[in-house]
C-alpha cells in the first residue's frame, strides 16, 4: 500500500477512536446526572416518609401521601420503592446511619467518662427526634404486617450487633471493662428511652422524662461503680 494511503487509514482510525472516546465520555456524563437525580429523589422520598410518619403515623402514611410530600410522581416513587415495605426499611436504615453520626458527634464533644454519664440524655435527643419517632411507628406497625416484621427483625438484628459493639467500645474508651451483661444493658437503655419517647409523644410529660433520664444516669453509676467519683 502506498505511504499516503497508509497514513490516511491511520488518520481515519485515530479519528474513529477519538469519536469513540468522546462518545464514551458523553455517556458517562449523562449517566452521572441521572444517578445523582435518582439518589436525590430517593433521599427526598425517605425524608418525606419520615415527615409523614412523625406527623400522622404509619397507617396514614401511604405511598401517595409520601410521593405528594416529596413532590415526585407516583411512577418515580414506585421506581425507587416498589412497595411500602421497601420504603419503610429504607427509612430505618437511613435513620440508623443518621444515629451513628449523631452519636459520633457526641463522643467527639466530650470525654469518654462524661459521655457515659450523659448517655441517657444523648439517647433521648437521638431517639425522640422526628426520625426516631418515625422508626418507632414502623416498629409498632410491623406487628400487623408479617412481611415487614420479618425483614425489619433481620435489619434490626444487624443494627443491634453494631450498636452493641459500639456501646462496649465506649465503655472501654472510658477505661472500664464492659459489664458481663453489656448487650442486655444497652438494649434496656434503648427500650427505656424509646418508651419515654412514646410517652412524651402521647402525654407531653417533659418533666417526667427528665426525672427518668436522671434515674438512668444514676443506674449507669451503679452498673459501673468507677464512674461514681466522676
Amino acid at each position: 500500500m502506498p505511504r499516503w494511503s497508509q497514513q490516511s487509514c491511520d488518520d481515519k482510525g485515530e479519528t474513529v477512536e477519538a469519536f469513540a472516546t468522546i462518545d464514551a465520555q458523553e455517556q458517562r456524563a449523562a449517566r452521572r446526572p441521572q444517578a445523582e437525580r435518582s439518589a436525590g429523589t430517593r433521599a427526598r422520598l425517605i425524608e418525606a416518609a419520615i415527615t409523614c410518619l412523625h406527623r400522622t403515623g404509619y397507617s396514614a402514611t401511604t405511598v401517595s401521601t409520601v410521593a405528594a410530600e416529596a413532590g415526585v410522581s407516583r411512577g418515580a416513587m414506585t421506581h425507587q420503592f416498589p412497595a411500602k415495605t421497601d420504603l419503610m426499611l429504607a427509612v430505618v436504615g437511613h435513620v440508623f446511619n443518621q444515629d451513628i453520626d449523631l452519636y459520633r458527634d457526641a463522643t467527639e464533644a466530650t470525654d469518654p467518662v462524661r459521655f457515659l454519664l450523659d448517655l441517657p440524655h444523648t439517647m433521648w435527643r437521638v431517639i425522640s427526634r422526628p426520625a426516631g419517632i418515625a422508626v418507632i411507628e414502623i416498629m409498632l406497625a410491623s406487628r400487623a404486617d408479617p412481611d415487614l416484621a420479618a425483614q425489619l427483625r433481620a435489619l434490626q438484628s444487624r443494627i443491634d450487633v453494631q450498636a452493641h459493639r459500639w456501646s462496649e467500645d465506649r465503655v472501654r474508651a472510658a477505661g472500664l471493662t464492659p459489664h458481663p451483661d453489656a448487650a442486655a444493658i444497652h438494649e434496656l437503655y434503648v427500650a427505656a428511652v424509646r418508651g419515654l419517647a412514646i410517652e412524651a409523644t402521647f402525654m407531653d410529660n417533659r418533666d417526667g422524662v427528665e426525672r427518668s433520664l436522671r434515674v438512668l444516669s444514676a443506674m449507669m453509676r451503679r452498673l459501673y461503680p468507677d464512674l461514681a467519683q466522676a
